[in-house]
């Protein structure tokens, strides 16, 4: 069944080398994120040096690059790639936006609306010779005078919308070619808020399901020392537990009092008090931890709500070569070579 790999590790080298396993192991898809690097430029590396797999970026920051700058450089990765580009979006949090990118962030969902409409246009016709123009409330585009000399591999690349809350899955339901969900969208967020978000998005859009595909990022922690995996799966969802933005899953769960002090603990610059605020019945709801079999069984109940569990292994606060351990035995898991 298909199965993608989030892509983590120290360097270049080992990101591109667990890449090719990935693809040894006929994964479906890898991903990056972007954060301590950049989301296309790992992707090159990658490319280069598969053949078969599916490359997507989980995600690319929307807002801090021009729809002229994104649409470009998705159209040299697909070619890089030889057309297997998935190009997943996101909108950022407003606080990283605006502190770390000195960027406006607007309302995201409306602005990420003409930002994928803008994309699309500037892909599929920058390379025809006329002129392109797109009026919005956050993009007034003309491409008069500019014309791309080279032909499109693809001219429509799947773009994949990342959400949590609810107005952006529907907005991923109305524009988008499918959805990602992040590492907080638990089991039953998922089925509660994201499918019944997408399923009237694309009602809204005259689309049928079938022509949408759902995809969540899920950490797994495989190990026959459950303990120790629980613990590195807390580290990951500490992290996360931060961000506001994330915030609509943990209210769903009723885990508002455990993000708020961990949230505390952050600005304390206090990780081993993060870490240890995390419950176990939070872990249990946001990571799939176990031994392999038990593991399987888990991800085999998201496969009845996603088309593609992109697994990733737990990785903040902990040291690389422990990550790639935890990436080892997901792909021994879930891989078929």
């Amino acid at each position: 069944m298909n199965t993608g790999l989030i892509l983590d590790a120290e360097s270049i080298f080992g990101l591109v080398q667990l890449a090719k396993e990935a693809e040894d192991a006929n994964f479906d898809s890898v991903w990056v994120t972007e954060l301590y690097r950049t989301s296309f430029q790992q992707l090159s590396a990658a490319a280069q040096a598969t053949r078969t797999i599916k490359l997507g970026t989980a995600v690319a920051l929307a807002f801090v690059r021009s729809p002229l700058i994104t649409a470009l450089t998705a159209l040299d990765l697909d070619e890089i790639s030889n057309g297997r580009l998935i190009l997943g979006l996101g909108t950022g949090a407003k606080r990283t936006n605006e502190m770390w990118h000195g960027i406006t962030h607007g309302k995201p969902v409306p602005r990420i609306k003409e930002f994928i409409e803008a994309v699309r246009l500037l892909m599929s016709g920058s390379h025809l010779g006329e002129p392109i123009s797109y009026s919005g409330d956050y993009y007034n585009i003309s491409t008069k005078g500019y014309h791309r000399p080279f032909k499109p591999l693809r001219e429509k690349i799947p773009i994949y919308l990342a959400g949590v809350g609810k107005y952006m899955t529907l907005a991923a339901g109305e524009v988008a070619d499918g959805y990602l969900g992040h590492v907080v969208c638990s089991l039953r967020y998922i089925k509660d808020v994201v499918n019944k978000g997408i399923k009237a998005g694309l009602e809204n859009s005259g689309r049928e399901r079938k022509d949408f595909k759902i995809a969540s990022i899920i950490t797994c922690a495989i190990s026959n020392k459950k303990k120790e995996a629980m613990q590195a799966a807390r580290a990951t969802i500490a992290f996360y537990a931060t961000v506001r933005t994330y915030e609509p899953p943990f209210k769903l769960h009723g885990f508002e009092k455990e993000a708020a002090i961990i949230r505390e603990a952050f600005f304390r610059k206090d990780i081993k008090s993060m870490i240890q605020n995390v419950t176990d019945d939070m872990v249990s709801t946001f990571a799939v931890v176990g031994d392999a079999d038990e593991c399987r069984i888990q991800i085999e109940q998201y496969r009845d709500h996603v088309d593609l569990p992109i697994l990733s292994a737990p990785h903040y606060f902990l040291d690389f070569e422990e990550v790639k351990e935890y990436q080892r035995a997901i792909i021994e898991t879930f891989g078929n070579s």
